[in-house]
């Protein structure tokens, strides 16, 4: 897995020969409609996540949500792609860690497989499976198939293997981790990270799943709360 990772780190040249924007999903903003108020609260997001980053190494950020259809996804990819945008020089990471019901291939138009649950299971190497989108800089491990089994895959040894040499390869990383009061896996990821951020959507979480679910992650470094689902058009400067 060293050599692999060593070569998966120089993604500059690799690109997914399916990835196109074309394909892109209308709600990666970032690209789609990177003028818009709703791309500028990422990049707003982006900046807060750099202010502490000044402060405490914070090179590892997991993304996750009480329960599911929350938007902690779509909250990562365009994360990921501001933090590309707006640092051409570092290497970003965008890993779909959400193994039971994997999205960022979806919404970035990419291939499924391999991805991190064949990577896990020693059915395919790193350099197969992260791969460069398109002509951004943001390089990109999708989930891959799906897993029953994925609590015991992100608990394993090589899960902490492949993060920490992720980490030894690239400046910023950022998890799409599955929502956190049905499932394990995100405690699970939070003791491999610098930073959790919980992902809330608008007048559909109450206070009490909420806090439900910071509870479940326990002493994990929660950063703080994004609230989703706003509309940004009250945010637009006229």
């Amino acid at each position: 897995m060293d050599q692999t990772i060593e070569r998966s780190g120089n993604f500059a040249t690799r690109v997914d020969v399916n990835g196109s924007f074309n394909e892109v999903d209308s709600a990666v903003v970032s690209l789609t409609k990177p003028a818009s108020s709703a791309a500028e609260q990422y990049r707003v997001l982006y900046h807060r996540l750099e202010r502490l980053r000044a402060l405490r190494p914070l090179k590892t950020v997991a993304f996750t949500s009480a329960l599911s259809g929350e938007g902690k996804t779509i909250t990562a990819v365009n994360l990921a792609l501001a933090a590309a945008a707006a640092n051409p020089d570092r290497k970003v990471l965008l890993v779909d860690c959400d193994l039971r019901r994997p999205k960022v291939h979806e919404y970035l138009g990419l291939r499924a497989q391999p991805g991190l649950t064949e990577v896990l299971r020693g059915e395919a190497e790193v350099g197969q499976a992260v791969r460069r989108f398109a002509s951004t800089r943001l390089a990109v491990l999708p989930a891959g198939s799906a897993a029953e089994d994925a609590a015991d895959l992100l608990h394993s040894s090589r899960t902490r293997h492949l993060l920490s040499l992720c980490a030894e390869h690239f400046d910023e990383i950022y998890l799409d981790a599955p929502p956190c009061l049905p499932f394990a896996d995100a405690n699970i990821l939070s003791t491999q990270c610098q930073g959790v951020v919980m992902v809330v959507k608008a007048g559909a979480t109450s206070s009490r799943r909420v806090a439900q679910a910071l509870a479940n992650l326990g002493d994990a470094p929660v950063l703080g709360c994004v609230l989703n689902g706003v509309d940004v058009a009250e945010l637009a400067y006229r």
